[in-house]
């Protein structure tokens, strides 16, 4: 962990240094922390203002960084920060993991076969992650990344795909057919198969918990019941009668009170981004194309606000969760902060289009929160903290 001085920045230095230090990837294959001093007791405090903390992590996020408190020396820890007051040594810190990748070599470096380095594990997809991350990481990316039965049930349908595509491409190895190149990587992948359907065992015990615990949102409620009331009528339909175990099922979800959708992880930014371009708006309803410097240079503002708002969007939107269901989610949170809620982000400007194809809640959604960097220019310097100098 390298250690930096912030005595005397002021917003626009802490703004310069975030984009200087950090608005490209380092080009190293392992995490680092970054500790910078903010703030201190009595001997240091007249450095500081008391502000510092919040300026240097308020420019951190407008370069697409996260607050994140679980953040360490991780790969999957790139583009986040964490405040800590360090009472041992009576001094406040902001830690900065940044996005790394590993360097580029030459033919003749040595150095072949890093394909496989910590970018890669970076900008590994949720569902990468979780069919390759160990069972105890497995056990404890759910709690945090899964909180509603939809986005395991997405994980579960993902995790018996795999096995079950593994398995008919054995059975053609078996029969001594020829593989084509996709089925060779899926079957030479050393990923083991044996510990995917160990994780399929318990993320399907986790949803049964889940269904005696009463914990389902009104749309996986609804959706589990149409399931189950399908099932049941088919094996009726043969003259059979329906295990007891799935009318125990359909009585469980039919007395459980549906639970509230989790909120939105940077709500509180989203929505004063969101009251910022209003009033944006605004002064350009006002002024009719006639502003003052003040006013054009708030309106110049728009480009970082717009941008940093789709970062938060992205960075808010959950593991395996359909797009509908994270609309939803946008929506409360707007109408939480008394902002006029839109299809697609309020007062925010036009963006990427949602697919929102219903299912109940129970899409798989491929990605999750990518990292979005500004587009700001930034001072280019071989040393990062060269900004640091002086």
């Amino acid at each position: 962990s390298e250690e930096f001085d912030l005595a005397n920045y002021d917003q626009d230095r802490c703004n310069d240094l975030a984009k200087a230090a950090f608005g490209e990837a380092f080009p190293i294959q392992t995490m680092v922390r970054l500790s910078f001093v903010v703030g201190g007791g009595k001997l240091v405090r007249q450095k500081y203002s008391d502000d510092l903390p919040k300026i240097f992590m308020s420019a951190l996020s407008a370069i697409g960084f996260s607050n994140d408190d679980s953040a360490a020396c991780e790969a999957d820890s790139g583009g986040k920060y964490k405040y800590q007051h360090d009472t041992g040594k009576n001094l406040k810190f902001v830690h900065v993991f940044p996005h790394i990748t590993a360097p580029q070599h030459s033919p003749g470096g040595g150095e072949e076969g890093t394909a496989a380095n910590a970018e890669d594990q970076q900008r590994q997809s949720p569902e990468d992650k979780m069919l390759r991350c160990s069972l105890e990481d497995f056990e404890r990316l759910v709690e945090k990344h899964l909180p509603t039965y939809a986005q395991r049930k997405s994980l579960l349908d993902s995790l018996k795909t795999r096995v079950s595509r593994w398995n008919a491409i054995d059975e053609k190895v078996r029969r001594l057919e020829r593989l084509d190149a996709e089925e060779d990587a899926i079957y030479n992948d050393d990923l083991d198969i044996e510990e995917v359907q160990e994780k399929e065992k318990h993320i399907s015990m986790s949803l049964e918990a889940m269904i005696e615990e009463g914990k389902l949102t009104t749309s996986e409620r609804t959706a589990l019941l149409a399931m189950f009331d399908e099932k049941r009528a088919a094996v009726e339909s043969k003259g059979k009668q329906a295990p007891q175990k799935l009318m125990d099922m359909i009585q469980k979800v039919k007395g459980c009170a549906p639970i509230g959708l989790p909120p939105l992880k940077f709500a509180k930014e989203i929505r004063e981004l969101n009251s910022r371009l209003g009033k944006l708006a605004q002064i350009e309803k006002a002024s009719k194309g006639k502003y003052s410097l003040d006013e054009l240079k708030a309106l110049g503002e728009r480009p970082d606000i717009e941008e940093a708002l789709m970062g938060y969007r992205e960075r808010s939107r959950g593991w395996f969760e359909a797009d509908e269901v994270f609309e939803e989610r946008l929506q409360a949170c707007l109408r939480a902060g008394g902002v006029g809620a839109k299809k697609g982000g309020g007062a925010a400007p036009p963006q990427r289009p949602v697919s929102a194809a219903s299912s109940g809640g129970f899409t798989a959604v491929s990605g999750g929160a990518r990292q979005v960097r500004s587009k700001a220019s930034a001072p280019t310097t071989r040393n990062a903290f060269g900004a640091l100098d002086g």
